[in-house]
């Protein structure tokens, strides 16, 4: 590639599509999705505690009605954005269609899983990683005008080592948020004492170091 700058900040690029500081914001978006998703589902009915109506002599009216843009995003507008950037990655990469199965929940969780660990690809080697980008960050936005909740924060502890379903490692990231005495994970579920948080942290120098020797090791191996 020539340099080119980033498609989001135009920040001077040696090569590739995102910046990294727009690389990691695509992937703290991509995490956050399914807790995103669950926040529109939970805005559904926003006032549904809140007493009924009433509208005639001896007769309740009905609850407040059905927030049309939470359903929007939580019956399948959230997971038909990614699952269409998802096959549309895929098709790039001459591969097969995604299978897509499941609820909106599980819809979600997977194509967010699959993109987020394919980030880094993404950035430096799809020509419309841009473009992704903006629909993702514009997706978080919209829940957020619905919810008016801020993105969830927390305290990292490191990379969720659960194997999934699949036989792949979860990878996403785990964070401890306040009031919370175990760090869990948002995609995968699975729950992590302090008491484990040490091992946690160990794998995660383990993948890094891994990662950097593989780098490092990348230009001896295309010169050979």
């Amino acid at each position: 590639m020539t340099a080119t700058d980033c498609q989001l900040c135009q920040q001077p690029l040696e090569a590739g599509y995102l910046c990294p500081a727009e690389t990691a914001a695509l992937s703290d978006r991509l995490e956050r999705m399914p807790a995103l998703h669950r926040q529109a589902e939970q805005a559904l009915v926003p006032t549904a505690a809140a007493p009924l109506e009433r509208v005639s002599s001896g007769h309740p009216g009905p609850s407040a009605p059905v927030s049309e843009a939470a359903l929007n995003l939580w019956y399948g507008g959230i997971a038909s954005v990614l699952e269409r950037w998802r096959a549309d990655i895929q098709q790039w990469r001459g591969w097969g269609p995604p299978s897509v199965e499941g609820d909106a929940n599980r819809r979600v969780f997977a194509a967010a899983r699959w993109l987020w660990a394919d980030v880094e690809w993404i950035a430096e080697n799809y020509p419309q990683a841009g473009d992704m980008a903006r629909e993702v960050r514009r997706l978080e936005a919209e829940v957020l005008s619905v919810t008016g909740e801020a993105p969830e924060r927390g305290r990292r502890i490191g990379p969720c080592p659960a194997m999934c379903e699949d036989g792949s490692v979860c990878g996403a990231v785990l964070r401890l948020y306040p009031g919370e005495k175990a760090a869990r994970c948002r995609w995968c579920g699975c729950s992590y004492p302090p008491a484990t948080w040490p091992q946690v942290k160990a794998w995660q120098d383990e993948d890094e170091k891994a990662a950097a020797e593989k780098k490092a090791n990348e230009p001896a191996e295309m010169a050979g």
